[in-house]
């Protein structure tokens, strides 16, 4: 696995989400200040559509998620896991900031 470099950090707004796309795959990255860095896959696992990066970050009983623009099913930002139902999950994505670049984990066949 290796990390592809997706853009500096001073690129990211805070507090709400960005999409990008990352070796073939369109991925949702929030940068959350002190609550951390956070990536999903952009689709929606409910409708289909790419734009969990257009949804609403928010704090449901302790948990970070997103709110998908749509149905406003809340995934958590740290696993990706819908709180309405977990058999809906957008793949979470191992992500960091190493010397003011925003990296994200890819594996050996370009797949993130």
């Amino acid at each position: 696995m290796s990390w592809v470099d997706v853009c500096d950090a001073t690129s990211l707004p805070k507090g709400t989400g960005i999409a990008a796309w990352v070796e073939g795959s369109a991925v949702a990255i929030f940068d959350l200040g002190e609550d951390g860095l956070f990536a999903l896959d952009n689709i929606d696992p409910a409708t289909g559509v790419s734009l969990l990066a257009r949804g609403l970050v928010c704090d449901m009983d302790g948990k970070l998620c997103v709110a998908s623009p749509l149905y406003k099913h809340h995934y958590q930002l740290s696993s990706g896991v819908c709180l309405e139902d977990d058999a809906l999950v957008a793949k979470p994505y191992q992500i960091k900031n190493q010397n003011g670049k925003i990296l994200i984990k890819a594996n050996a066949q370009g797949d993130v």
